[in-house]
C-alpha cells in the first residue's frame, strides 16, 4: 500500500486540496481528502510537498528521446526509451515511426510487439518506466506537398500488396496517419477501421470532401493540428476548405497540438482549443530522438538536422525535424501560452489522449480502479516523482528554465 499526498490534487471534476490517493499494488484503490481516506498504518507515503497531484501523462505521439528511435527496431531503445519519459510525467506512450524503408518500419513494429509483451510480463518491480500502448505510424503514406522533414523519396502510395505486411503486426500498432488524398487512401483506412486501430489524417493537402470520405470510411483524428497541413485553396475557381478548416469544422475528428512554444502559435493553440474544446485536442510533443542531446548537426535517414537549445530543423529551415521537447515542458507552455487551469491542462495530457486512444477506462484520469499512474509537479509544473502502476520513481533537478528571448524562436 502507498499514500500519495500533502498536495492539490486533480480529478476530471473536482480540484482537491490537501488531497491523496491511496494506491494498492499497481491501482487505485480511494482517492480524496487526505483526512477522509483510512490509511493503512503500515503504507508506504509519498509527499508531494505541497504541488500538484495528477493523472500520469499520455504521450500519443512521440519518436525518440536522448539518441534512441521509435524506428531502431530494438526492444532495448523502446526499453530504454520508457525509463526516460518516465522522468517527464509521461506514464504511457506510443512509439512513433517516421517514414522509413519499409522492411525498417515492419522491423520496428516486431519490436514494439516484443516490447509490450515483455511488459506484460513483468512483475511490479519491474515496470521502471512508461508503459507502452502501441505504435504510431506516421508515414510512409503521405503527402509530397505536405512531408515537412519526412524524406520525398521515402514516401509512397497505400497498397495491399505491401501494408498487408506491416498490419500483420495490427495488434501492436495503435494509430495509423495517412494522407486521405492519396490514391489507395480509403481503402486502407476501411481496413485500418476493421481492425480497430485509429486513423489520423496527417501531412496531407486533403480538401473538404477528400476529409469527409475519409471520415465515412472510418478516420476519426487529425496528426498535430496546423503543422503539415493544408489550409484552403481553390478547387474550379471555388474556394474550398483544406484539410486545416475541415478539421476544424468536424466535430467527428478529434486533434492533437505541439505545445512546446515553436510549431505553432498561442492563437492557434487557442483557436484549437475554442473549436475542439478539452475533450478533443490533446497535448503531444512530437519528440524526435534529438530530444535530450546537445547542440549540433545530426543525420537522419540521409536528411541533416540542425538542433538548437529547444528546437531542431531541417538544415535549410525549411521544416521543424519534430521537437526536442519534454511531455512536462509543453504542459507548462500550454499552460502560459493558452491561459489554461491547471485542471484543463492535465486533462489534456492525460484523460483526453486516453480517451481518443480508447484506453480510457485504465488510463488518464484519478479514479478508484485505474492504473495507478500518477505524476507530482512542484508549483512550477517541474516533475517531482511520477508514478507508474503503482512503483515510484524520482525525477532530477530541472536545468533553469530559458526565456523566449534566449531561445531565438523561429516564428
Amino acid at each position: 500500500m502507498l499514500v500519495i499526498e500533502n498536495g492539490t490534487l486533480y480529478t476530471p471534476t473536482q480540484v482537491i486540496h490537501d488531497g491523496a490517493v491511496l494506491v494498492n499494488d499497481q491501482f487505485i484503490e480511494a482517492v480524496g481528502k487526505r483526512d477522509e481516506l483510512v490509511v493503512p498504518a503500515d503504507a508506504r507515503r509519498l509527499d508531494a510537498k505541497g504541488g500538484h497531484i495528477a493523472p500520469g501523462f499520455v504521450n500519443m505521439h512521440i519518436h525518440g528521446v536522448e539518441g534512441y528511435d521509435s524506428i531502431d527496431g530494438q526492444v532495448a531503445s523502446l526499453q530504454a526509451m520508457s525509463r526516460l519519459l518516465i522522468l517527464h510525467g509521461v506514464t504511457s506512450w506510443l512509439p512513433t515511426t517516421g517514414s522509413a524503408p519499409f522492411s525498417d518500419i515492419v522491423a520496428a513494429y516486431a519490436a514494439i510487439r516484443e516490447a509490450m509483451a515483455d511488459v506484460d510480463r513483468a512483475s511490479a518491480d519491474q515496470m521502471a518506466g512508461a508503459e507502452i500502448l502501441g505504435g504510431h505510424v506516421e508515414g510512409p503514406y503521405l503527402s509530397p506537398q505536405e512531408r515537412g522533414a519526412h524524406p520525398l523519396e521515402l514516401l509512397m502510395e497505400p497498397h495491399p500488396d505491401e501494408y498487408s505486411e506491416l498490419l500483420a503486426y495490427a495488434d501492436a500498432i495503435k494509430v495509423f496517419t495517412v494522407a486521405p488524398e492519396l490514391p489507395g487512401a480509403l481503402e486502407l483506412i476501411r481496413e485500418l477501421k476493421r481492425l480497430g486501430i485509429l486513423v489520423s489524417a496527417g501531412h496531407s493537402v486533403a480538401i473538404d470532401e477528400e476529409l469527409g470520405r475519409a471520415v465515412d470510411a472510418g478516420l476519426s483524428h487529425a496528426t498535430h493540428m496546423f503543422c503539415n497541413m493544408g489550409t484552403l485553396r481553390r478547387s474550379n475557381l471555388r474556394r474550398v476548405a483544406g484539410l486545416v478548416e475541415s478539421v476544424l469544422l468536424d466535430d467527428r475528428v478529434t486533434t492533437e497540438i505541439i505545445t512546446d512554444g515553436y510549431h505553432i502559435a498561442p492563437s492557434l493553440m487557442n483557436l484549437a482549443l475554442k473549436v475542439k474544446g478539452f475533450e478533443k485536442l490533446a497535448i503531444i510533443t512530437d519528440g524526435s530522438s534529438l530530444t535530450g542531446l546537445p547542440p549540433g548537426t545530426y543525420t537522419g535517414l540521409g536528411t541533416e538536422i540542425v538542433l538548437e537549445e529547444e528546437i531542431s530543423y531541417v538544415a535549410d529551415r525549411s521544416a521543424y525535424a519534430g521537437s526536442v521537447a519534454t511531455m512536462d515542458q509543453c504542459v507548462r507552455v500550454a499552460v502560459e501560452s493558452m491561459d489554461l487551469a491547471l485542471r484543463d491542462a492535465f486533462r489534456m495530457a492525460s484523460l483526453t489522449p486516453a480517451t481518443i486512444l480508447g484506453v480510457s477506462d485504465r488510463k488518464g484520469s484519478l479514479d478508484v480502479g485505474k492504473d495507478a499512474d500518477v505524476v507530482i509537479l512542484d508549483d512550477d509544473l517541474h516533475v517531482l516523482y511520477t508514478v507508474a502502476r503503482g512503483r515510484v520513481i524520482p525525477s532530477p533537478q530541472p536545468s533553469p528554465v530559458r526565456t523566449g528571448e534566449e531561445r531565438g524562436d523561429l516564428f
